[in-house]
């Protein structure tokens, strides 16, 4: 760090996280910085939120509170840092972009946006609060995407695993059948971030068309830039890690014929309809899957972390 980290005494989760640190000491206002990091801040009552998120997760009911704290308070340094990056990238995130990620967010939980809101006012944020930590989250999955898009696992990586494995007797990753999808997708490409607000209100324009009854295969045929639009934007044998994991959320909450909203993913915009889905149960390809799915997620964590660590040793952090 280039500058002096202060040691915290470990944080008590007492009465919302209004903790005091020791006898006599005043309560911490939730509204109070607990920690800066470059030129953001991270306040007391950021950190009781993302503790209650923490301990909504029965993985965690048996972790203590002090442990817990500093769980949430490391994350948040991580977003932050992330964010920050984004920003410092020229990536922002236009309001139509929000409404299209809470439009989104209320599709895959099967309710409304208005009940998105009251959630959050439940949680303690104000609309425009938890307007801005949606854009902030958008910022972090798309450095999230940069960072893994250049991931690519290889059949040969794939082969070379698996016979490695056998060789040395080591168990390979739990095979699963898995769904394979056939879907339809209009693609939007962005020549740069300052297009991707203009890009955005164009494919909500298209979006607007296809709720009126527009044929999916028709729109896609003329306005999507994929190269599946020559055959009306049909793409079949999709399965997850195809795809952007934004797109794959909301294609998991999909039934047959239903499209998403619009969706930002990278420098584009995409709308998905599925056609149809069904199950793989052959085990030599369910293990080929399971391997795939292995390998691409170390690969994305591993470029993740260490991107982070980088973030991490030019970064300015202070514990108050």
């Amino acid at each position: 760090m280039n500058a002096p980290v202060r040691t915290v005494a470990a944080l008590m989760l007492a009465a919302a996280f209004q903790a005091a640190f020791a006898a006599g000491d005043a309560i911490r206002p939730l509204n109070s910085i607990a920690v800066e990091v470059n030129s953001s801040i991270i306040t007391y009552g950021d950190i009781a939120r993302m503790v209650k998120e923490l301990r909504a997760n029965p993985a965690n009911k048996d972790i203590p509170d002090e442990q817990l704290s500093q769980a949430a308070k490391s994350r948040l340094v991580e977003r932050t840092l992330l964010a920050d990056a984004a920003r410092q990238q020229g990536l922002k995130v236009p309001g139509a972009a929000i409404d299209a990620e809470l439009a989104r967010r209320a599709q895959e939980q099967k309710i409304t946006v208005d009940t998105l809101y009251q959630r959050a006012a439940a949680a303690g944020w104000s609309r425009s609060q938890y307007r801005l930590e949606t854009a902030k989250d958008m910022l972090i999955e798309r450095m999230f995407y940069d960072i893994g898009s250049s991931v690519r696992v290889s059949d040969g990586q794939i082969r070379q695993y698996i016979d490695q494995a056998r060789a040395a007797g080591q168990p390979l990753p739990a095979a699963q059948p898995y769904t394979v999808y056939t879907v339809r997708r209009i693609l939007l490409n962005a020549e740069s971030e300052a297009q991707m607000d203009g890009v955005g209100q164009r494919a909500a324009q298209i979006a607007q068309a296809l709720a009126k009854g527009s044929d999916f295969a028709a729109v896609a045929r003329r306005y999507s830039q994929d190269s599946s639009a020559a055959n009306g934007g049909l793409i079949e044998g999709v399965s997850d890690g195809m795809l952007p994991e934004r797109v794959e959320a909301v294609l998991h909450s999909l039934q047959p014929g239903q499209m998403s909203p619009p969706i930002a993913a990278g420098k584009s915009w995409q709308i998905i309809q599925l056609v149809g889905s069904r199950t793989e149960s052959d085990p030599a390809k369910a293990q080929y899957q399971a391997v795939r799915s292995k390998l691409a997620g170390e690969a994305r964590q591993q470029a993740l972390q260490q991107f982070v660590g980088q973030l991490q040793q030019s970064a300015v952090v202070r514990e108050y």
